[in-house]
């Protein structure tokens, strides 16, 4: 299984997947409602249709389904189905999303997005150990690249709801109709055949781990008329009539149950809420789309000698970016993106208000604009990567040891970044590692007490990066410092 943190992506087979949106059950804890969002190469739904959720369970195509909730061990889930192979051509993402009407993700316990394979093996957990204000949580995507599928761990929330959500992807209508009651799941006896894919149904897990067959599992989409008929895929505008009582939730299928609580961080991710970040400029994340060359402006209010934000960057036919603001010398971005995904530092202008951007790419690209608060946190343990990437560090003083290949001997670069005020982040504090013709890097560098910044703002490269313990502590560097204006 693939313990993930924000931001990282791992390869996932072309067969049809479960994935579970988890929590842990809590009473009084809000509701989260699951979708899933297929999204064009333009990254936006293509119509209603292309929005899954409870009250439209089955996408006309059959290869996204929602099939119901679960729970187990002292969690719930709503459970999604996505047959990979039948996804159309079209459509080359998958979002994974949750809402809350109740509440905020902030007051939801040990929220995951789990994904496993039709015999129970998970494939990726991500864990969410950040949410606060938000009421609309992308957790993860599913998407093409190369001919293969990929799951990237997301994270990205929305104070501004399902709203917010529908501005980055369109079909407003759509995406915010995603939050509603609780569906009646009948028994599984209730479970007509229907048209599109299979349930994947009679498998549940034993105390052993071991896959048993014959245990109840979640029912398929064909179970959710009220009245027990089949609803089967189904055209888009036709809907369902649903009861209003309270759910009875039924077991949850294979795979329900991730290998350590949900909640838990895995290796080299944090549990601490970025309180480090609590006075830097808080906005919420802004998204930019388009094709070729065009010059853009993001209107945000950045504060006079303010604190450097994220810019993040995907592409989708073409891995060379640049991305520059008029008038610096040094570009954002102006190299090839590994995995047609890449992050760094974006400092605003000294005297501070909105900025401009200059984007020059052959095909459709994207850009988000994040608040500092959105760094990776980088803990003790293993994380894998590729590419330019931004890490917060609040822990003591560690190691750092560092291995990064390209088979084109490129540029690698890393700083760190620390001080006492927001201005004091604009420019790096120390290089830690520098390679000009860095085919194979292996490096080990000192880091001091957090908290700082580190950045890999030079790379192609496939990296590794293992945080250790220091052997000689070191001065504190960032003890009893607070970053505020």
């Amino acid at each position: 299984m693939t313990h993930m943190i924000k931001g990282a992506n791992t390869p996932v087979p072309a067969v049809p997947l479960r994935v579970a949106v988890g929590r842990q059950w809590v009473p009084g804890a809000p509701t989260v409602s699951a979708a899933a969002l297929l999204l064009d190469a333009a990254g936006a739904v293509r119509g209603d249709a292309d929005v899954v959720f409870h009250h439209r369970p089955v996408h006309p195509s059959a290869a996204v389904r929602h099939v119901g909730t679960g729970e187990g061990a002292g969690q719930l889930a709503e459970w999604l189905e996505l047959d990979l192979p039948r996804v159309e051509p079209d459509v080359q993402r998958v979002l994974i999303a949750g809402s809350c009407t109740d509440g905020t993700f902030g007051q939801v316990h040990g929220l995951y997005a789990q994904l496993s394979t039709p015999d129970g093996t998970i494939v990726a957990h991500y864990a969410v150990t950040d949410a606060t204000a938000e009421t609309a949580f992308v957790l993860g995507e599913l998407y093409r690249r190369d001919g293969a599928w990929r799951f990237r761990a997301v994270g990205q929330g929305y104070e501004s709801g399902l709203a917010g959500l529908a501005q980055d992807v369109g079909g407003a209508g759509a995406v915010t109709a995603v939050s509603g009651p609780e569906l009646v799941v009948p028994p599984a006896s209730a479970v007509s055949s229907g048209s599109g894919p299979a349930p994947l149904a009679g498998v549940a897990k034993t105390d052993s781990g071991a896959v048993a067959p014959g245990a109840l599992s979640v029912p398929g989409p064909d179970a959710y008329r009220a009245d027990g008929a089949s609803l089967g895929p189904g055209p888009a505008g036709v809907p369902a009539t649903y009861s209003t009582a309270a759910a009875s939730p039924v077991p949850a299928p294979a795979g329900s149950v991730p290998a350590y609580a949900a909640g838990s961080p895995a290796d080299g991710t944090s549990s601490e809420a970025p309180s480090w970040a609590a006075d830097f400029f808080a906005f919420e994340p802004r998204v930019y789309r388009g094709k070729g060359a065009k010059t853009i402006t993001v209107d945000l209010p950045f504060p006079p000698n303010g604190e450097p934000v994220i810019l993040e960057a995907r592409t989708e036919e073409y891995n060379y970016i640049s991305v520059k603001m008029p008038g610096r010398e040094d570009d954002l971005f102006m190299s090839d993106l590994p995995d047609h995904y890449g992050r760094t530092l974006m400092v605003p202008n000294r005297k501070g208000g909105p900025v401009t951007l200059k984007v020059r790419n052959s095909g459709a690209w994207q850009l988000t604009v994040l608040p500092l608060s959105a760094a990776l946190p980088l803990d003790f343990g293993t994380i894998e990567g590729s590419g330019r990437e931004v890490f917060v560090r609040t822990g003591p003083a560690a190691e750092l040891k560092v291995r990064a290949d390209d088979p084109h001997k490129g540029w690698f670069q890393m700083h760190y970044h620390w001080g006492d005020t927001p201005s004091d982040l604009r420019r790096p504090a120390k290089r830690l590692v520098y390679e000009w013709n860095g085919r194979r890097v292996r490096e080990k560098v000192a880091l001091p007490s957090g908290p700082l910044l580190v950045t890999i703002d030079k790379s192609r490269h496939r990296w590794e990066l293992t945080l250790d313990p220091a052997e000689q502590r070191e001065p504190s560097r960032g003890a009893g410092r607070i970053w505020r204006r």
